[in-house]
């Protein structure tokens, strides 16, 4: 089933490089908005866990390319959405799509972004399932983004259940891709650890927000636990305990996966673990 001698030749630039191929083959308004989100930065952490994932599957070249860029410019798109709905100005500490192009362009290329997703899922082996999946997990993107416009005041089980809904499903998608051109198990234990580790995401960036959210009544888990009764210094302490065994949970999933699948999302899990601590530190 697995060829673990299979050598990687592709590399995130040439990630990116497909990213735009398929994204702006021709020039216009909406694919210059999209270009110019492409190549405004960013970790590219789901490219990255595509990569490494098909690396541990010792899938093609070919086929890792399209595990890396899907998952990354449906996430993108996302960012696109995001800022626009909550009237985000900046992203990556430059004008957000919307505050450069307008509110139109940056649905527009938020769109573009989602179909030149389906575009590099071309060259998966099994596109079939692939698209299956990618459609999986955009919905339940989608569901998580209209639960965190639709109200606020939301609890703390809520913000948990909102994030991991929002981020989740992109952060297990290369895996879960990788899988399927490998033939092999482990889609829904892909799923959970993604679930578990967007909570941890979630968290510290809640952290590190909370005065901003405060001012914009946005969703955060640590204002939530507030709500529910905790002073602020006990609410971060439950919602850092809570990252903790989010990530607890994600390090044993990413672990059951096979052939080291898992290994992209273990690293996320200690960089993570990493960050709570430093928070630990400071405190």
């Amino acid at each position: 089933m697995f060829d673990t001698k299979s050598k990687m030749t592709i590399s995130l630039e040439d990630v990116d490089a497909y990213m735009l191929r398929c994204t702006c083959e021709t020039s216009s308004p909406v694919s210059d908005a999209a270009r110019y989100h492409l190549t405004a930065g960013g970790a590219r952490v789901r490219a990255r866990i595509g990569l490494d994932a098909a690396i541990a599957l010792g899938l093609s070249p070919t086929t890792a390319l399209a595990c890396a860029a899907a998952p990354e410019l449906l996430h993108n798109a996302s960012l696109i959405h995001d800022d626009l709905q909550d009237g985000d100005a900046l992203r990556r500490n430059m004008p957000a799509v919307w505050s450069r192009y307008g509110r139109d362009a940056a649905i527009s290329s938020g769109d573009l972004l989602i179909s030149a997703a389906y575009k590099a899922i071309a060259l998966h082996p099994n596109a079939g399932a692939a698209i299956c999946a990618m459609h999986d997990a955009v919905s339940v993107t989608i569901r998580g983004q209209a639960q965190d416009c639709s109200a606020r005041n939301h609890s703390s089980e809520d913000c948990a259940g909102i994030a991991a809904d929002k981020s989740g499903p992109l952060l297990a998608l290369p895996v879960r891709l990788a899988l399927i051109a490998a033939d092999a198990p482990g889609q829904e234990v892909a799923i959970r650890a993604g679930r578990a580790i967007a909570i941890a995401y979630q968290t510290l960036d809640d952290f590190v927000d909370k005065a901003a959210d405060r001012a914009t009544s946005a969703t955060n888990i640590c204002l939530s636990l507030e709500a529910e009764g905790h002073d602020p210094a006990a609410a971060i302490s439950v919602a850092r305990t809570r990252a903790q065994a989010a990530l607890m949970s994600a390090r044993q999933d990413a672990r059951d996966l096979p052939n080291s699948a898992g290994t992209p999302l273990l690293t996320l899990v200690n960089r993570l673990e990493a960050q709570l601590k430093e928070l630990d530190n400071a405190a």
